[in-house]
């Protein structure tokens, strides 16, 4: 028994030693996985994008080979010619429209600017700027014609001053008599 419970007892201490190891092992187990993986799939991302340029350009160069030979086919063959008036004819007539489409559009944008900015003309710091340098102007002329018109007005009562005054002083003088002979 005692040899039994000496050996179950080493058998515990080396699996609560192993234990940690082996949890150890297997973090370091999944790390590694994740590098492969990620290593394996950098190298797949880097081919699959070189591919897919050489790819593309061989594509492009299909297609124009393609569209060659579809332009080629189109003008030997007798209906080619009705093809091509019939397509050039349709291009003509959406180049018009959008054309059309265009001013329209532009009429419509020009408009909804002078409905903003007539709207926000009170607003407008410069047009009031502008609005107050006109009426300054304004209202110093009107200072000017004003000055004007009253020294005119003094010249005008000056020049009529000694006519007024030699009528105002007869009958000024006269009552003067009068009081003193009283």
């Amino acid at each position: 028994m005692s040899t039994s419970k000496k050996v179950a007892k080493t058998v515990e201490t080396v699996q609560a030693a192993a234990d940690p190891d082996i949890a150890r092992k297997i973090w370091l187990a999944g790390v590694g996985a994740y590098g492969r993986i990620y290593n394996e799939t950098q190298g797949a991302v880097e081919k699959l994008a070189s591919g897919a340029n050489e790819a593309f350009d061989q594509l492009v160069a299909k297609g124009e080979e393609v569209e060659d030979a579809v332009r080629h086919s189109f003008t030997t063959s007798p209906q080619g010619g009705k093809i091509v008036t019939m397509v050039e004819t349709a291009a003509g007539k959406v180049q018009a429209f959008s054309a059309e489409q265009r001013a329209a559009l532009e009429t419509r944008i020009s408009r909804v600017r002078e409905t903003v900015s007539e709207t926000l003309a009170p607003l407008n710091i410069v047009a009031l700027g502008h609005a107050i340098e006109k009426l300054s102007a304004h209202v110093e002329a009107l200072t000017g014609e004003v000055a004007a018109l009253k020294a005119e007005k003094a010249a005008a009562t000056v020049a009529a001053a000694p006519v007024a005054e030699d009528a105002t002083a007869k009958p000024a003088r006269a009552k003067a008599k009068e009081t003193v002979e009283a």
